[in-house]
């Protein structure tokens, strides 16, 4: 399969679009892969993006370890290909299992999951703040997992941001964004804002290149997503609560997404909506009761 011509970002820098999109970075003769992606034939187009290049991968870079970001990776390796991940982000690639019990709040099918079983080795891990590789430094951009991380192509000014940013019409889509703390992602989100503001142009997971004023308005409408969330979390327990997080999940599936609900989408915005019922008790502003149909949530009078 002959790959489309990568997009140029930089001197450095090329777009692979898709979703989620994925960012080669040049190393000299040899490259970094940042978030490879999934699909059959993702692997043959990164490959022949690079032999287009005239570069040969030597690491594979991930936001973080979710499989439609690292699924395409064993279509890359070779025995000295580094793959590098957050410290806290490292059990996600290595195990299947922990993978979608930490998404799906709990073990699952793979049937249910819908996800190829893919479990990479992660030869090296980083923490915030440090040189993945000469020129490459990872940011703190958690939330939406626990290790999620941004990563800075200082030269370029680039910014590969995985999903700490979805592009608005998978926002549109899905009503609830999923993170595994959605309070702890808006706070990552002001950060991303930042480096919108000081000129970075930003990669999103899932959605087109921003930069200047579209970056920001791009930012700023995952913030107002997950305030939205938050607000009609709150108002939907105080006007029919008490409410178990099943209940909540489905209603909020209901009336926020653009699509009907699906077994799979109510497990993801039950992982999400729970991030947001603790964000709620801690403010203070709802309770945990016990009800015949199990624990519920309701208001604090």
């Amino acid at each position: 399969m002959l790959a489309r011509k990568p997009r140029r970002l930089g001197e450095h820098t090329w777009l692979i679009p898709g979703s989620p999109n994925t960012l080669v970075v040049g190393l000299g003769e040899e490259a970094a892969v940042i978030d490879p992606g999934i699909g059959d034939n993702r692997g043959a187009v990164i490959r022949d993006t690079l032999d287009a290049l005239g570069l040969r991968v030597s690491d594979i870079v991930f936001t973080h370890g979710h499989t439609d970001h690292i699924a395409a990776a064993k279509d890359l390796l070779s025995s000295d290909t580094r793959v590098h991940s957050h410290r806290l982000c490292a059990l996600l690639v290595e195990s299947v299992e922990a993978r979608f019990n930490i998404v799906y709040g709990g073990v699952v099918s793979r049937q249910l999951a819908a996800m190829p079983p893919i479990s990479l080795r992660v030869t090296n891990t980083f923490n915030w703040g440090e040189h993945v590789l000469p020129g490459l430094v990872s940011t703190d951009l958690h939330g939406h997992t626990y290790g999620h991380s941004g990563i800075v192509v200082e030269d370029d000014k680039v910014v590969a941001a995985g999903d700490a940013a979805l592009g608005e019409k998978v926002l549109a889509r899905f009503g609830v964004p999923f993170a595994a703390d959605l309070r702890e992602w808006r706070e990552s989100l002001q950060k991303l804002r930042e480096l919108a503001e000081a000129g970075y142009r930003i990669v999103p997971g899932h959605g087109p290149v921003a930069e200047g004023r579209r970056a920001l308005s791009l930012i700023d409408a995952n913030i107002g997503a997950v305030d939205r969330v938050r607000d009609y979390v709150l108002k939907t327990i105080r006007d029919r609560g008490p409410l178990t997080l099943d209940k909540l999940a489905y209603i909020a599936t209901k009336e926020l997404s653009a699509t009907d609900p699906s077994p799979r989408q109510l497990f993801l915005n039950r992982t999400a909506l729970v991030s947001v019922t603790a964000w709620l008790e801690e403010d203070g502003l709802i309770e945990p009761i016990v009800t015949e149909e199990g624990a519920a949530w309701r208001a604090r009078p």
